[in-house]
């Protein structure tokens, strides 16, 4: 028996083959929003976290798109929780922002640990993946990548820091952290405030400084006012960041993106996040000399008082550590064996 194929009949028949054969590059993307609380003219928003969502989406065939959105969700402290209970899927968040949180990733930031961005990212993320992970600071969220800045210093306005009492009742803008715990033992005056206040902190005289890695003084504007700067070999002090993700989230993609999502995380996104704010130092410290800021290297004797009074730092890291069962004295001669080899070029 021969069908007859009328018109109509014809073309159900052609439109059902069209929707069953419909190639998966051609179906609705999978979208996550992504949450930044700096400007995203930023380095590391423009030259670090754009560039890397478009990478994942290159690499997936379009089938995950990651948005950045126009404004903040949340102040800064609050992105964890914002990432956590799924307001936003992705989002990064400054270690230092969180007092009593991440204290085993105070390993990274001890005085005169790294002399670059991009080896301390890369030593961190190993560290971290290797030995710190499974004691589950980051609970809740899906930790896609750790990176750091560069070595910070002290920024003033008109006072200049050239020993170690030149620092008592110094009033600093810090983020919290060991940026905090320095200040302290310095008999500085801490003034805790988000890094996006810096610049109307320091314009209006609420503070005499700020503690920072020389991009950040470009990137929020600060050269302008800043007209002293003293650096210490391996940094003052440090600060490290996450990329973290909303568990749900990861768990929507489908095992395929999950795994390209994974292969450019970790390791990947460390040398991203360090190269970005590495290359914004070098080009922060051209601007900052062009515009007469007076940089001031710390004396031998500044780094041993610095060093004196910071002591207790290793120590009390170590006890922390030890009470989660790690190994700490392994940890950071790693950690430092690490960094050696990354500052070389290995």
């Amino acid at each position: 028996m021969k069908t007859k194929w009328t018109a109509p009949l014809l073309g159900l028949c052609l439109s059902a083959a069209l929707f069953t054969s419909t190639p998966a590059a051609a179906q609705k993307p999978t979208e996550l929003t992504f949450s930044v609380w700096i400007p995203q003219s930023h380095v590391l928003v423009a030259n670090f976290m754009i560039p890397w969502a478009q990478e994942v989406e290159k690499a997936t065939d379009n089938r995950v798109k990651i948005t950045f959105l126009p404004k903040p969700v949340t102040n800064p402290q609050g992105h964890y929780d914002a990432v956590r209970n799924g307001v936003v899927d992705l989002a990064f968040i400054s270690h230092s922002y969180y007092p009593g949180r991440f204290d085993l990733m105070k390993f990274a930031m001890l005085p005169f640990s790294g002399n670059s961005a991009q080896s301390t990212s890369v030593a961190a993320w190993r560290i971290y993946d290797k030995y710190l992970a499974g004691a589950d600071e980051h609970r809740g969220v899906k930790v896609l990548g750790i990176y750091g800045h560069g070595p910070g210093g002290v920024f003033t306005t008109k006072r200049v820091v050239e020993k170690v009492e030149d620092f008592k009742n110094l009033k600093v803008r810090i983020g919290g952290g060991m940026a905090a715990d320095v200040a302290v033992a310095l008999d500085a005056n801490p003034v805790v405030k988000p890094a996006p206040e810096s610049y109307e902190l320091l314009s209006t005289g609420v503070v005499d400084g700020v503690f920072f890695p020389p991009e950040s003084i470009a990137s929020f504007r600060l050269d302008g006012i800043v007209k002293n700067a003293t650096v210490f070999p391996g940094g003052l002090y440090a600060d490290t960041h996450a990329i973290i993700m909303n568990e749900q989230a990861f768990a929507r993609l489908s095992a395929t993106d999950r795994a390209i999502l994974m292969k450019l995380s970790g390791e990947h996104i460390a040398r991203m996040g360090g190269k970005a704010w590495g290359d914004a130092d070098t080009a922060a410290l051209e601007s900052l000399r062009a515009k007469h800021v007076v940089f001031h290297q710390a004396s031998p004797q500044l780094v041993a008082d610095v060093k004196a009074r910071t002591a207790s730092f290793e120590k009390a890291w170590l006890d922390a550590a030890r009470a989660k069962g790690i190994d700490g004295p392994k940890v950071l001669q790693e950690f430092h064996a690490d960094l050696k080899q990354l500052e070389a070029g290995k």
